[in-house]
Protein backbone atom coordinates (compact mmCIF):
# COMPACT_ATOMS: atom_id res chain seq x y z
CA UNK A 1 0.00 0.00 0.00
CA UNK A 2 1.36 3.07 -0.98
CA UNK A 3 1.95 6.04 1.92
CA UNK A 4 -0.75 9.06 1.15
CA UNK A 5 1.56 12.35 0.67
CA UNK A 6 0.85 14.81 3.54
CA UNK A 7 3.48 17.41 1.75
CA UNK A 8 0.54 19.95 0.23
CA UNK A 9 2.43 23.34 -0.55
CA UNK A 10 1.88 25.20 2.63
CA UNK A 11 2.35 22.14 4.75
CA UNK A 12 5.29 22.60 7.89
CA UNK A 13 7.94 19.46 6.78
CA UNK A 14 8.57 19.43 10.19
CA UNK A 15 4.59 18.61 11.35
CA UNK A 16 4.91 16.43 8.15
CA UNK A 17 7.51 14.23 9.34
CA UNK A 18 5.87 13.33 12.32
CA UNK A 19 2.64 13.05 10.86
CA UNK A 20 4.28 9.83 8.83
CA UNK A 21 5.66 8.36 12.10
CA UNK A 22 1.90 8.37 13.76
CA UNK A 23 3.40 11.09 16.01
CA UNK A 24 2.80 14.62 17.17
CA UNK A 25 5.47 17.10 17.22
CA UNK A 26 8.06 16.46 20.23
CA UNK A 27 8.71 18.80 22.91
CA UNK A 28 11.51 19.13 24.98
CA UNK A 29 10.59 18.57 28.90
CA UNK A 30 11.05 22.16 30.85
CA UNK A 31 13.75 19.93 32.82
CA UNK A 32 15.78 18.87 30.28
CA UNK A 33 15.87 22.17 28.08
CA UNK A 34 19.14 22.73 28.81
CA UNK A 35 20.78 19.38 28.12
CA UNK A 36 19.88 16.22 25.37
CA UNK A 37 17.50 14.01 27.14
CA UNK A 38 18.16 10.32 26.61
CA UNK A 39 14.70 9.19 25.83
CA UNK A 40 11.66 11.45 25.01
CA UNK A 41 7.65 10.45 25.54
CA UNK A 42 5.86 10.70 22.57
CA UNK A 43 2.05 10.92 21.85
CA UNK A 44 0.47 9.07 19.55
CA UNK A 45 -1.96 9.59 17.08
CA UNK A 46 -5.38 7.80 16.67
CA UNK A 47 -8.00 7.40 13.78
CA UNK A 48 -8.43 9.79 11.97
CA UNK A 49 -5.65 11.07 11.61
CA UNK A 50 -3.48 8.20 11.82
CA UNK A 51 -1.85 6.51 8.69
CA UNK A 52 -2.78 3.25 8.51
CA UNK A 53 0.49 0.35 8.63
CA UNK A 54 2.75 3.66 8.97
CA UNK A 55 5.91 3.11 11.57
CA UNK A 56 6.08 3.90 14.38
CA UNK A 57 9.98 5.93 15.27
CA UNK A 58 12.31 4.04 17.01
CA UNK A 59 14.32 7.31 17.63
CA UNK A 60 14.58 11.05 17.75
CA UNK A 61 17.13 12.92 16.27
CA UNK A 62 18.23 16.02 18.63
CA UNK A 63 19.29 18.47 15.62
CA UNK A 64 21.16 21.76 17.80
CA UNK A 65 21.46 25.08 15.59
CA UNK A 66 23.43 27.72 17.04
CA UNK A 67 20.76 30.29 15.81
CA UNK A 68 17.46 28.53 16.64
CA UNK A 69 15.96 26.37 19.41
CA UNK A 70 17.22 22.87 18.68
CA UNK A 71 14.87 20.19 16.65
CA UNK A 72 13.42 16.90 17.61
CA UNK A 73 13.06 14.47 14.34
CA UNK A 74 11.24 11.64 14.68
CA UNK A 75 13.01 8.21 12.83
CA UNK A 76 12.87 4.74 12.35
CA UNK A 77 16.37 3.20 12.26
CA UNK A 78 15.56 0.86 9.61
CA UNK A 79 14.74 3.66 7.18
CA UNK A 80 17.55 5.87 8.02
CA UNK A 81 19.90 2.96 7.23
CA UNK A 82 17.65 2.07 3.84
CA UNK A 83 18.14 6.11 3.04
CA UNK A 84 21.36 7.53 4.35
CA UNK A 85 24.86 6.12 3.92
CA UNK A 86 25.80 8.14 7.27
CA UNK A 87 25.93 5.85 10.31
CA UNK A 88 22.79 6.40 13.24
CA UNK A 89 25.23 7.55 16.01
CA UNK A 90 23.02 5.77 18.73
CA UNK A 91 24.96 6.16 22.41
CA UNK A 92 26.04 2.77 23.35
CA UNK A 93 23.28 1.23 26.01
CA UNK A 94 20.35 3.62 24.29
CA UNK A 95 17.09 1.75 25.79
CA UNK A 96 15.24 0.23 23.40
CA UNK A 97 11.52 1.88 22.64
CA UNK A 98 8.58 1.39 24.96
CA UNK A 99 5.03 1.85 24.07
CA UNK A 100 2.31 2.18 25.77
CA UNK A 101 -1.46 2.81 25.26
CA UNK A 102 -1.30 6.48 23.91
CA UNK A 103 2.66 7.23 24.23
CA UNK A 104 5.94 5.57 22.55
CA UNK A 105 9.22 6.44 24.71
CA UNK A 106 12.23 6.54 22.00
CA UNK A 107 15.91 7.14 23.01
CA UNK A 108 17.35 10.08 21.75
CA UNK A 109 20.16 10.65 19.38
CA UNK A 110 22.27 13.56 18.48
CA UNK A 111 22.96 14.48 15.32
CA UNK A 112 25.28 17.27 13.70
CA UNK A 113 24.44 18.69 10.06
CA UNK A 114 25.42 22.12 8.25
CA UNK A 115 21.79 23.12 7.60
CA UNK A 116 19.65 21.98 10.05
CA UNK A 117 16.60 23.86 8.91
CA UNK A 118 16.21 21.84 5.96
CA UNK A 119 16.70 18.57 7.71
CA UNK A 120 12.97 17.90 8.15
CA UNK A 121 12.11 18.69 4.27
CA UNK A 122 14.80 16.44 3.22
CA UNK A 123 14.28 13.36 5.83
CA UNK A 124 10.53 13.20 3.58
CA UNK A 125 12.18 12.28 0.36
CA UNK A 126 15.31 10.81 1.59
CA UNK A 127 13.81 8.02 3.70
CA UNK A 128 11.07 7.77 0.98
CA UNK A 129 8.07 8.79 3.51
CA UNK A 130 6.74 11.25 0.48
CA UNK A 131 5.54 9.43 -2.56
CA UNK A 132 5.50 12.61 -4.02
CA UNK A 133 7.16 13.01 -7.99
CA UNK A 134 10.81 14.38 -7.28
CA UNK A 135 9.70 17.46 -8.58
CA UNK A 136 7.79 18.29 -5.48
CA UNK A 137 11.31 18.63 -3.47
CA UNK A 138 11.91 20.79 -6.35
CA UNK A 139 8.68 22.99 -5.57
CA UNK A 140 9.45 23.49 -1.78
CA UNK A 141 13.50 24.95 -3.08
CA UNK A 142 12.76 27.02 -6.01
CA UNK A 143 9.28 29.18 -7.01
CA UNK A 144 7.29 28.04 -9.37
CA UNK A 145 7.83 30.17 -11.92
CA UNK A 146 11.15 28.76 -11.70
CA UNK A 147 10.84 25.23 -11.54
CA UNK A 148 8.18 25.46 -14.46
CA UNK A 149 11.26 25.98 -16.63
CA UNK A 150 12.57 22.48 -16.11
CA UNK A 151 14.76 20.96 -17.24
CA UNK A 152 15.89 24.23 -18.81
CA UNK A 153 18.69 25.02 -16.73
CA UNK A 154 19.34 27.83 -18.06
CA UNK A 155 16.27 29.63 -18.11
CA UNK A 156 15.71 28.19 -14.52
CA UNK A 157 18.36 30.22 -13.64
CA UNK A 158 17.54 33.58 -15.73
CA UNK A 159 13.87 33.88 -14.16
CA UNK A 160 15.56 33.19 -10.56
CA UNK A 161 17.92 36.00 -10.76
CA UNK A 162 15.02 38.11 -11.84
CA UNK A 163 13.10 37.32 -8.55
CA UNK A 164 13.12 38.38 -5.10
CA UNK A 165 14.50 36.64 -1.57
CA UNK A 166 17.43 35.38 -3.92
CA UNK A 167 20.03 35.73 -0.86
CA UNK A 168 17.89 33.34 1.29
CA UNK A 169 17.29 30.97 -1.66
CA UNK A 170 21.14 30.59 -1.96
CA UNK A 171 21.38 29.99 1.79
CA UNK A 172 18.76 27.83 2.51
CA UNK A 173 19.80 25.31 -1.55
CA UNK A 174 23.37 25.16 -0.35
CA UNK A 175 22.47 24.25 3.29
CA UNK A 176 20.02 21.23 1.37
CA UNK A 177 22.78 20.24 -0.76
CA UNK A 178 25.55 20.31 1.99
CA UNK A 179 23.18 17.92 3.58
CA UNK A 180 22.75 15.58 1.27
CA UNK A 181 26.43 15.33 0.99
CA UNK A 182 27.50 15.19 4.46
CA UNK A 183 24.13 12.46 5.18
CA UNK A 184 24.75 10.24 1.92
CA UNK A 185 21.70 10.27 0.58
CA UNK A 186 20.95 7.14 -1.25
CA UNK A 187 18.17 7.88 -3.63
CA UNK A 188 19.74 8.96 -6.88
CA UNK A 189 17.02 10.52 -7.87
CA UNK A 190 16.89 12.81 -4.33
CA UNK A 191 20.79 13.47 -4.89
CA UNK A 192 20.39 14.37 -8.45
CA UNK A 193 17.36 16.92 -7.90
CA UNK A 194 18.45 18.67 -5.11
CA UNK A 195 22.01 18.90 -6.86
CA UNK A 196 20.26 20.70 -9.82
CA UNK A 197 18.53 22.86 -7.49
CA UNK A 198 21.72 24.02 -6.29
CA UNK A 199 23.36 23.76 -9.46
CA UNK A 200 20.66 26.22 -10.44
CA UNK A 201 20.78 28.76 -7.70
CA UNK A 202 24.23 29.22 -8.11
CA UNK A 203 23.94 29.95 -11.36
CA UNK A 204 21.51 32.65 -10.50
CA UNK A 205 23.49 34.17 -8.17
CA UNK A 206 26.15 34.51 -10.96
CA UNK A 207 23.58 36.15 -13.20
CA UNK A 208 22.55 38.60 -10.65
CA UNK A 209 26.06 39.63 -10.27
CA UNK A 210 27.02 39.59 -13.31
CA UNK A 211 23.18 42.24 -13.65
CA UNK A 212 24.17 44.37 -11.19
CA UNK A 213 27.76 45.18 -12.53
CA UNK A 214 25.97 45.90 -16.25
CA UNK A 215 23.81 48.54 -14.00
CA UNK A 216 26.51 50.28 -12.67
Amino acid sequence: MQRPSLLTATADPHEVLCRHFNVLKPVIPLHDSLSTPATIELSILRTPHAIPDAPLPTHVLFVTSSSAPPLLLPIHATLYSTGLRADLPVPDGAPAPVLNTSTVTVPVVQLSVPHPPTLALLLLFALALEPSPHTALAYRLLPPSVVEEFPNSAAMAAVLARGAGLAALVERNEGMWRNVLALGVSDGKVVEMVGMVWSVTKEARRVRGRMQAGNR
